[in-house]
């Protein structure tokens, strides 16, 4: 028995759609990082790429798009298909440009496919400071607010949430210096140009470790084994536990053929040696969250900053 003409033709259209996603990927695939370089996102990414390329087999570009907390590289990836080939970053700072009431972005335009690190924020001082302590950075605060500025990663985004946490919990009102990476806001510390800088310590491990910084708290729930001199915010009477993640997205539509082929070798990656000595070297935490575990994370925190967002005057959707 013939069959008919057109579905012949249907047939080999579906025979041809099925040898492309199983031939996934086939050529090179980019990572838009959507911080500095030389931040912990941008080293995620370069050591994501580095192992992931010999795993699929195809080159792994990096591509920094900075600015805008990620919009300028989110922009990027709206503009490509929808195809697996493009990954971008994704940060706990994410969910505060998501939350924002002018967003062009929402959580249902991305699919958060992975969760690759979890870090505590933490306020560092210079050595030379005469902080000592978060009850002494208060202090000043309180007393000369006009003199004691802070920076960190971003405006609007964790670490200044975290800053602003701090500062409900204290009843005192202070300068947020936003910067486009968490070393840059290290570089301005060090130079003097701000008082304190909230970071992710893995932002100022060199300088940690040689002594030039002190870090004052931590926000973590307990006294990270990393840093376990450094007392949390919350032992020193500011109830703050706020962690940040770092992980990869891609634009909803993304093929779930390639997002499964990503995420098996992303999971051969995470056993990997090497990867964990990243991670360990980098002080940072595993988040073993699938895939909708992890978009369901994203959605519950997009709605949890909003408050934050409405009492900066930034609006919140």
């Amino acid at each position: 028995m013939r069959l008919p003409l057109r579905l012949l033709f249907v047939f080999a259209l579906a025979l041809a759609c099925r040898a492309g996603l199983a031939a996934y990927p086939d050529k090179p695939i980019r990572i838009i990082v959507t911080s500095a370089a030389g931040s912990p996102l941008d080293a995620m990414a370069r050591m994501v790429g580095k192992l992931l390329g010999p795993e699929l087999k195809v080159p792994i570009v990096i591509e920094n798009k900075v600015g805008g907390t990620g919009a300028v590289g989110m922009a990027q990836a709206m503009q490509l298909p929808a195809d697996g080939y493009t990954l971008v970053t994704a940060t706990g700072s994410t969910s505060f440009l998501m939350a924002e009431a002018k967003s062009a972005y929402s959580p249902e335009d991305f699919l958060f496919f992975r969760g690759l690190q979890a870090e505590p924020s933490s306020m560092a001082v210079r050595a030379d400071s005469p902080y000592r302590s978060m009850k002494e950075l208060v202090a000043a605060l309180k007393a000369t607010p006009e003199k004691v500025s802070v920076g960190g990663f971003a405006a609007a985004g964790f670490h200044q949430y975290v800053y602003y946490r701090l500062q409900q919990e204290a009843g005192v009102q202070g300068v947020w210096v936003p910067f486009n990476g968490g070393n840059q806001a290290v570089l301005a510390l060090m130079g003097g140009h701000v008082q304190a800088a909230g970071i992710t310590p893995s932002s100022a491990l060199p300088q940690i470790q040689r002594g030039e910084l002190r870090l004052l708290g931590i926000s973590s729930p307990q006294r990270d084994p990393n840093f376990p001199d450094v007392p949390t915010y919350k032992e020193q009477g500011f109830n703050v536990v706020e962690e940040i993640w770092r992980g990869l997205m891609v634009r909803k539509g993304t093929p779930p053929e390639a997002l499964a082929t990503l995420n098996a070798a992303l999971d051969r990656i995470e056993a990997m040696p090497e990867w964990k000595t990243f991670m360990a070297d980098n002080k940072q935490s595993f988040m073993r969250l699938s895939s909708a575990q992890m978009q369901k994370h994203v959605e519950t925190e997009v709605k949890s900053r909003r408050d934050f967002l409405q009492a900066l005057g930034s609006g919140g959707k």
